[in-house]
């Protein structure tokens, strides 16, 4: 029902590619930013004319509201312009970040206009002053009610076609201007019972919905511009790809950059350590094309052979296993080695601990007790353990 509902603007030869690489994406968001311009361009002149005619504020504000929305949707077009120009030595990893930025901007324009609004209705709602409303206006703002609610759908649309965090912003955007419009039509028909001075309030509304949106655009915008932890659905769907390769024993230590729509993912997959390094390098590479494959990612994948076989390992991944399973400091484990040489004997593994910011061992009480435990059974054995980093999942 939804893809009828917006895929009859989308031009036939757009629908038909199954590709989403930068140029793709960036005719999606452009299409997206066209459409929105369009539209914005004719509800301001028809909200200015009308809230002119009827001397209404709020819908004077909602007016330019939509104005700043044409300039918001100008700056999406540029940014996905810029987004898609290729890797140069200066940006190795592209240009697609400018989707954050653009958005980032697009968010301090809504602020900006909030306070404007706020300050221009405040003026309004001590002096309220309202001309005659007509059936006709209030049927004039439910209609841009629809389209505005109908664009935001449009856009929400296209974000989640191509994943794209500006066109969902400008959804949300468009969201909030439906919203917006809605007090106006509250203000309005308020006033045409008796009420003028809600015309104020439903101005100074519009405007703090504008700060609101534009406050919550900036956030997530800023939160990807400075490396945004992956989602754990993300970290899931890598694992899972990796285990899904023959041989691929575990995965841990899963790194991801994202830029735009591409990710750059880095991750350890243990391996047989009987296996040859020809053999593990196989691995690693079917393990990096599957990456590339399914996920638009640039993969770099370390292996760690791991013993299988050993009692010794056998006994120490069992002792190890029960401490963790009991401990409510220590998540988990992995990279578990146990080397056994004439002048070199060493346990070490790298843990996972249930807070952030645990940076060494002596900051767990039950890393310290695991390691006394481990000495008790191995006592010739240096233990050597590496806390994992937060950028590191597992």
């Amino acid at each position: 029902m939804k893809a009828c509902l917006f895929a009859w603007v989308i031009p036939q030869s757009l629908r038909l590619k199954e590709d989403r690489g930068a140029v793709v994406r960036t005719a999606y968001g452009r299409l997206e930013g066209w459409i929105s311009v369009g539209i914005n361009i004719l509800l301001f002149m028809g909200k200015l004319i009308v809230g002119l005619l009827i001397n209404s504020i709020a819908l004077i504000a909602d007016a330019f509201h939509s104005l700043s929305d044409v300039s918001t949707s100008v700056i999406v077009i540029l940014g996905y312009r810029i987004s898609a120009k290729p890797a140069d030595h200066e940006h190795p990893f592209g240009h697609q970040r400018a989707e954050y930025v653009a958005t980032l901007v697009l968010a301090v324009f809504l602020v900006v206009a909030g306070i404007e609004f706020i300050k221009s209705s405040y003026g309004r709602l001590i002096s309220p002053r309202l001309s005659l409303v007509t059936w006709g206006v209030l049927g004039f703002v439910v209609a841009t009610i629809l389209v505005k609610a109908w664009l935001g759908g449009f856009a929400a649309y296209i974000g989640k076609k191509i994943n794209s965090a500006a066109l969902r912003a400008d959804a949300l955007h468009h969201y909030t201007d439906s919203v917006s419009s809605i007090l106006v039509l509250i203000a309005i028909f308020g006033a045409k019972l008796g009420y003028p001075f809600l015309d104020g309030v439903g101005g100074m509304a519009v405007g703090l919905l504008l700060i609101w949106a534009g406050i919550s655009i900036a956030r997530d915008a800023a939160d990807m511009l400075m490396g945004k932890a992956p989602t754990p659905e993300c970290v899931a769907e890598i694992q899972e790809i990796c285990r899904g390769i023959h041989e691929v024993r575990n995965t841990h230590d899963t790194i991801v950059h994202s830029y735009g729509d591409q990710k750059f993912i880095s991750v350890h997959v243990e391996v047989d350590q009987k296996s040859s390094s020809l053999k593990a390098h196989d691995i690693a590479t079917k393990v990096e094309h599957e990456l590339t494959r399914r996920l638009n990612a640039y993969a770099v994948v370390h292996v760690d052979p791991i013993d299988l076989q050993s009692p010794e390992m056998m006994i120490l991944r069992k002792l190890i296993d029960n401490f963790i399973s009991a401990s409510e400091e220590i998540r988990e484990i992995h990279d578990l080695r146990l080397i056994k040489q004439k002048d070199h004997k060493r346990v070490f593994f790298d843990i996972v601990p249930v807070r952030d910011g645990i940076e060494n061992c002596d900051d767990l009480e039950d890393c310290q007790k695991l390691i006394k435990l481990i000495k008790r059974d191995f006592p010739d054995f240096e233990i050597k353990i590496h806390i994992d980093q937060m950028y590191t999942y597992n």
